[in-house]
């Protein structure tokens, strides 16, 4: 009997067969493309070898994304790139590979991307680059870079996104705000103008009528109450066009206070703080320095109306019992702040509508536009424990009333003067015809008084008081060049014992001030002119003050 040979027994055979099949199966895995890589054990320690393709599905894929992908040396040499690396740049791929990426970008961008570069050989990094192509608009890529230092080399994965339409867009809709908030600016200052023509119209002209009828009334009351003094129908018209003008009167406040033209922002606020303070129950605490100069209208009311929306919304969202009204100037500008001490603004929609992210009309958003067109800003701090609405604007001194000529006393005042007059003598200062008829008529209709010239404008007021030498002065608050406050002090300058009544649409307390500070002996509102002008000329002339009833607590404190 034969001895089997070393090495072939049964057991060895069936082990060479299950290597072999083994072997046979690991082979088909591979042609299959089941296997990606191999791990090979060695006396050197495990070894793993990427199989021949295996890459071939991420390559694929990394060929076809619309996003560039590119591997760079650290210098910027292209290594690798994806076809749609190499369209962004405008280099075909065949001379893209091998070249500097810097040699694709110039200008500003080249130095951004160097920047960028040498950041990426030590952290990740991204950044904006604006590419300027031949034929189209420029291009806008957004590069993302991180360092690999993989099989022993250091190389720049580079990953680059298109942004031009998103920038394009973002651009389109900063340009559309831009436009809507220029539109909305505007659309506050035709309103304002539109309220200002509107409140002037109601004063100049029907309330201007509407006086002269009731001092018309007047003097038909005293005809015909020597005659019959039962004479109601009279008396009932008069009533009747007296509560017409105080309708008309009310209306114009509201459209446009006629304080901020005739005595500035100052006033103006005063009187609105005022009013405020009654409508809403708010104590208003109001500081204003007292030499803050007279700006350009526009200016003025731009400011005014940030006060009216400010405590609006101090009324509407802050929940505040007190709130700070503050008018300064400083470094050349004039700063208006409006405080108040309310629970914050915590709601988001109540928020959004007073910093203007949401519509508010032409509140907010279009106050801090109008601002900004006058050289100005506006800013709003929204805190925990109230909400502070800071204005500021630049002083540009309002246009003053036209220059005047010599108003030295003349000659020709002691030559009107007749010994044989002995009457007293009124000038009047009012820019309406109608007006200026109506007060002649009334004065003249009293025989111990005289009008001894009329004056239409500020200035031609001064110049005739210096003139004529009256001994009374009836000068309307809102005369054209100078106002009739202006008019009144300069008067006073030059003859400190001219005694002046005015005559005003307006009669609140900040007027009264005005008027006594001016140094004024009294007022007559225009919608009582019939029942009060009679008894004002006679007490200033006098040598008495004329302060109606209403008023007359304002003028005490003074």
């Amino acid at each position: 009997m034969k001895k089997q040979k070393k090495g072939t027994s049964p057991v060895a055979i069936r082990e060479l067969k299950a290597r072999v099949a083994e072997l046979e199966e690991t082979l088909r895995a591979i042609r299959m493309g089941e296997v990606d890589a191999v791990l090979v054990s060695s006396p050197q320690g495990d070894q793993v070898f990427t199989l021949q393709g295996a890459e071939h599905p991420y390559r694929l894929l990394v060929e076809t994304i619309e996003e560039g992908a590119a591997t760079l040396a650290d210098d910027g040499t292209v290594l690798y790139s994806n076809r749609s690396f190499a369209a962004f740049f405008g280099v075909p791929l065949e001379k893209f590979i091998g070249a500097p990426l810097q040699n694709c970008v110039s200008g500003q961008a080249l130095e951004f991307f160097k920047a960028l570069i040498l950041e990426a050989k030590t952290a990740s990094t991204r950044g904006e680059i604006r590419l300027s192509r031949k034929n189209g608009r420029p291009r806008t890529i957004r590069l993302t870079l991180s360092p690999n230092r993989e099989s022993g080399l250091e190389t720049i994965c580079a990953v680059a996104t298109e942004l031009t339409e998103i920038v394009d867009a973002n651009e389109a809709l900063r340009v559309t705000e831009t436009s809507l908030r220029q539109l909305s600016a505007r659309l506050l200052q035709l309103q304002d103008e539109e309220r200002r023509r509107i409140a002037r119209d109601l004063h100049d002209i029907t309330g201007q009528k509407i006086a002269v009828l009731s001092m018309t009334l007047d003097r038909l009351t005293r005809l015909t109450e020597q005659r019959n003094p039962e004479h109601e129908p009279i008396r009932e018209s008069r009533e009747i066009v007296t509560q017409i003008g105080e309708e008309i009167r009310t209306l114009s406040y509201i459209l446009h206070p006629p304080l901020l033209d005739e005595c500035g922002l100052a006033s103006a606020v005063h009187w609105y703080a005022e009013g405020f303070e009654k409508r809403s129950g708010i104590k208003l605490e109001v500081a204003i320095e007292a030499d803050l100069p007279r700006l350009p209208i526009d200016a003025e009311t731009t400011l005014f109306r940030v006060v009216q929306e400010s405590l609006t919304n101090v009324h509407r969202y802050s929940g505040s019992s007190v709130a700070k009204i503050r008018i300064s100037k400083e470094s050349g500008e004039v700063r208006l702040e409006v405080v108040d001490h309310g629970l914050g603004i915590k709601g988001g929609a109540a928020r959004a509508k007073l910093d203007g992210s949401a519509p508010l009309g032409v509140g907010i958003p279009g106050m801090r536009e109008r601002l900004h067109q006058l050289g100005g800003g506006l800013s709003i701090d929204f805190g925990t424990n109230g909400t502070r609405v800071v204005a500021t604007l630049p002083i540009k001194k309002a246009v003053a009333g036209e220059a005047e000529g010599d108003e030295s006393a003349s000659s020709l005042s002691v030559a009107l003067r007749s010994a044989q007059d002995a009457r007293r003598r009124v000038l009047i200062a009012d820019d309406h015809e109608l007006m200026r008829r109506g007060l002649r008529g009334l004065i003249e209709s009293h025989d111990e008084w005289a009008v001894c010239g009329e004056a239409v404008e500020g200035s031609e007021a001064v110049r005739k008081a210096a003139e004529l030498q009256p001994d009374l002065v009836i000068m309307d608050v809102n005369l054209p060049g100078l106002s009739g406050i202006e008019a009144a002090a300069r008067i006073r300058q030059e003859r400190e014992g001219a005694k002046i009544l005015f005559f005003t649409v307006h009669d609140s307390e900040e007027m009264v001030r005005e008027i006594i500070d001016a140094g004024g002996s009294g007022y007559v509102a225009k919608s009582r002119a019939s029942q009060d002008l009679i008894e004002a000329v006679r007490n200033v002339l006098g040598g008495k003050t004329f302060f109606p009833a209403a008023a007359a607590a304002a003028a005490g404190r003074r």
